[in-house]
């Protein structure tokens, strides 16, 4: 139970489990929601060093701490505590969202179809893609591209090549090659935390980058939203996309798991609005 003195007896918990999370608007996000349909939980984001993982996890009983979302560094890591794996999150090899099924911890991965709401309007279908970072996002979005985008190429930029290697059905490619990749990509995903508060004048990719019309950027940071380099595909003719929409997406997805009930997003996004976000 949370050590926050206004959260009740008979409150329940969801948690978010990552380092850093201090910038995380998920807090609002569910807590608002929560709020509107007058249901006993609250939601509090926890900065946690991977061996607290298990301890935590294993809190997680289904009443009194409901469940719980993974961020950054912890997507994959989570794996090894959990009795199953739902087929997205099995395929993706990364879980955002953890509940209790039969008594067994469940991950599943809701950042797929987060990913997907923003663009569904958009003509991406055997788009090239290229995606910057290898981490547990990344692995969400070369799943959704592949199997939902059907994309004639996938293409994973990392620092960490072994990283990108892991990922199944990518071209995995160094972090420099990837950036001489940009011009040719119908669509590019940061997928990395560069450019998130507060190291906003960070750029994923070359200052000098130039952008053609019909070229999309998502960046899957959402704070802030927009970033400057969104601002900057904006501006010099592409589609520039930022990460809350998929965040709210996202969130809504385990929303449902956990309460059976559908996130009331108008009242969450004008709580964003409210806290300007």
């Amino acid at each position: 139970m949370s050590d926050d003195r206004s959260t009740s007896a008979t409150t329940a918990m969801c948690f978010l489990l990552g380092n850093p999370v201090s910038h995380s608007v998920s807090p609002l996000i569910h807590n608002t929601a929560f709020r509107e349909l007058e249901l006993p939980i609250r939601y509090e984001a926890r900065s946690i060093e991977e061996g607290d993982l298990e301890s935590i996890l294993h809190s997680i009983d289904g009443d009194r701490v409901v469940g719980a979302n993974v961020t950054l560094p912890h997507k994959q890591s989570v794996l090894k505590h959990l009795h199953e794996l739902t087929d997205t999150a099995a395929a993706v090899g990364a879980v955002n969202t953890i509940f209790r099924r039969n008594g067994r911890l469940v991950g599943d991965n809701t950042d797929v179809g987060g990913f997907l709401a923003p663009i569904e309007h958009l003509s991406l279908q055997r788009a090239r893609v290229l995606i910057l970072g290898a981490g547990g996002a990344a692995r969400a979005v070369s799943y959704a591209a592949r199997h939902h985008l059907d994309a004639s190429s996938v293409t994973v930029a990392a620092r960490n090549l072994n990283a990108a290697r892991a990922i199944d059905g990518v071209h995995a490619c160094s972090w420099l090659e990837g950036q001489t990749m940009i011009s040719s990509a119908d669509l590019i995903v940061n997928a990395t935390p560069i450019g998130m508060y507060p190291d906003t004048d960070a750029s994923p990719l070359p200052d000098d980058q130039t952008w053609k019309s019909g070229q999309v950027f998502y960046d899957l940071i959402y704070n802030p939203d927009p970033t400057r380099t969104t601002e900057q595909a904006r501006s010099n003719g592409a589609t520039g996309i930022g990460g809350l929409p998929m965040l709210v997406a996202q969130a809504a997805a385990a929303f449902k798991i956990w309460t059976g009930r559908e996130m009331p997003v108008d009242a969450v996004l004008e709580a964003l609005k409210d806290a300007g976000r």
